[in-house]
């Protein structure tokens, strides 16, 4: 018997340890201040811009439509082997921005994710990510009872969580796909623009020629609102299509050309909902980011992107108000390293 607890010690020993071992990994960083300026920051349509420049109660006190913006970030990444000697890749990101002469508007948001290897270049990938409140501004609310109207803060918060896959059908490409789920709230007086939205997504990533990189990715979903309030339809479909390019340039630095597309489509026909009844609008966005290589330590990233949205809509006053255009600028500037720490 004493032998038997002894070998049962020993063996939980060496488990012990062998768990202990998988856990030790380095811990990567990487945190940094993202100075920058947006022109357009709320979105507000080219008539808003005239309204709020004529009536300085139109936003209920935001004087300007352009803000300069800083932001700060911090980035984990941890990969220990906790199944067998296989990786498990997990990554922390916190960013917080903060908008100088549009204070309202700064926001915060975390992300988590896991990818998992399987084996013979297979992962499974998992993510949460939050964003717990995020102002679009002041609109003017009626009172159903009283019929007094006042501009009350406009914000939702929103979570999101995904499951993918991601293979190498080559040895230089890769396909992921992943199911997504995420969910919008609004507080009152606004609850009835709540959403619950799913979405699958399908990227390819290539790195085929050297110092090309690209990447498509292409999502399809559907936003269903959850309105408990009144009879009005606000769910639509969406398609996106992100294509990026890497281009690797004599000295490795790096310059970065993104694209998005995104096309939404309102399912409401109903005559007296005229702001989404027959509702179609297209969206075009486009980064560019150059990254030059100084050291591995020390991240300089300066950056400009441009957006803009069409809307087509029976009701001409809707086509007016929901298309915008806005620009941004700024450089990223970091600093990233490793802990080589063990457990």
């Amino acid at each position: 018997m004493p032998a038997l607890l002894i070998i049962v010690l020993l063996f939980g020993q060496v488990m012990s340890q062998s768990f202990t071992q998988r856990l030790a990994a380095p811990i990567s960083y990487e945190f940094g201040l993202v100075p920058g300026f947006q022109n357009n920051p709320l979105n507000l349509s080219a008539t808003e811009i005239d309204k709020a420049a004529a009536d300085p109660n139109y936003l209920d006190g935001i004087k300007y439509s352009s803000s300069n913006v800083i932001s700060a970030y911090g980035k984990l990444s941890y990969s220990p082997r906790l199944f067998g000697n296989r990786k498990t890749r997990i990554n922390l990101i916190q960013y917080y921005h903060y908008y100088h002469d549009i204070s309202e508007r700064s926001y915060q948001s975390t992300t988590v994710s896991v990818k998992q290897s399987l084996g013979n270049y297979r992962y499974l990938l998992l993510g949460y990510g939050i964003l717990p409140e995020y102002y679009l501004r002041n609109y003017l609310v009626t009172d159903p009872a009283t019929l007094i109207s006042d501009r009350q803060n406009c914000s939702f918060g929103t979570d999101r969580a995904w499951l993918g896959f991601e293979h190498r059908l080559s040895r230089r490409n890769r396909l992921e796909y992943r199911v997504t789920v995420r969910q919008e709230i609004y507080p009152a007086p606004f609850s009835r623009y709540d959403m619950s939205m799913r979405e699958g997504a399908i990227s390819l990533e290539s790195d085929q020629f050297n110092g090309i990189s690209s990447d498509l990715e292409i999502r399809y979903g559907m936003a269903d609102n959850d309105n408990q309030f009144d009879e009005l339809d606000r769910s639509y479909r969406f398609l996106n299509m992100r294509p990026s390019l890497t281009l690797t340039i004599p000295g490795k630095h790096r310059l970065n050309l993104s694209g998005r597309y995104d096309q939404r489509a309102y399912d409401s026909e109903e005559p007296d909902d005229p702001l989404h009844a027959g509702r179609y609008q297209e969206e075009f966005r486009l980064d560019v980011s150059l990254m030059p290589k100084f050291s591995e330590s020390l991240v300089i990233e300066p950056f400009a992107g441009y957006r803009e949205r069409r809307v087509d809509s029976s009701d001409e006053v809707v086509r007016g108000l929901k298309s915008f255009s806005r620009y941004w600028f700024g450089v990223r500037v970091g600093f990233k390293s490793v802990i080589d720490m063990y457990f």
